[in-house]
């Protein structure tokens, strides 16, 4: 390893381990070297080579056994579907046979400020149905969602149950319109304090980023959130058809 990089000992153990298994070196399944032989193999203390398995056991790539040693792992990942239907995450862990939980952290009404006057159409000042929940498979969280719904097209929807009911349904129930076309954008970033916590991660572990604006389809904007999703345990995927 690179003894003169500015990069800690304990990273540099965690990328070298990461490539082996993203080359297809360490196949899921395979036993990786002890932390002797690693230390011996990459000249580092066991302290950094304990740090930086560490490391990959929260991001997943690696699972530990008591007496048996440290393994390359495949988590059970989630997908969700990213092309020409507009789908809630609830109805894609459905379609998926995947049971999981949801849980309300906090619901108010907030006045819209410049931002969400703009992004949901409404005069600042207007309320705003503002939520935050997680959404748990196998009491695990994997999901953190923020939700801002503009309540002049969905009056009564800080009433509903969120814990049972799913989103999209109680937006066209209490509309009386149908959900026509989101835009979407996802980026990488970094988990910070209040997510990491939510999604029990170091703050600086990576999570997925969605930014989601839904519209009726009418064209009338009623929900813009943000949705942050453990890395480790979601991809997007999609199907795109060569014209």
């Amino acid at each position: 390893m690179q003894s003169n990089s500015t990069t800690p000992l304990h990273v540099q153990a965690c990328n070298y381990i990461r490539e082996k298994i993203y080359n297809h070196e360490w196949e899921v399944g395979k036993k990786i070297p002890t932390e002797f032989e690693l230390c011996e193999q990459l000249g580092m203390s066991r302290g950094s080579i304990k740090k930086g398995i560490k490391t990959l056991v929260d991001e997943g790539l690696l699972v530990q056994y008591r007496g048996r040693g440290t393994f390359v792992t495949e988590s059970n990942r989630f997908s969700h579907p990213s092309g020409s239907t507009l789908l809630s995450f609830a109805e894609s862990l459905r379609a998926q046979g995947i049971e999981f939980t949801t849980e309300v952290l906090g619901k108010e009404l907030i006045p819209a400020d410049d931002f969400l006057s703009k992004k949901l159409g409404i005069a600042i000042g207007e309320p705003v149905f503002y939520m935050r929940r997680v959404r748990l498979v196998e009491d695990e969280p994997v999901m953190y969602i923020e939700n801002r719904i503009n309540r002049t097209v969905c009056p009564g929807i800080e009433e509903i149950d969120f814990e049972t009911e799913p989103l999209f349904q109680s937006l066209e129930r209490c509309s009386k319109h149908r959900l026509g076309f989101s835009r979407v954008k996802y980026a990488a970033k970094v988990a910070g304090e209040e997510r990491g916590r939510v999604l029990k991660v170091s703050e600086d572990a990576p999570i997925l980023h969605l930014e989601q604006h839904i519209f009726y389809d009418d064209d009338t904007p009623t929900e813009w959130g943000n949705v942050w999703l453990k890395a480790n345990r979601y991809v997007v995927g999609t199907v795109l058809l060569r014209t």
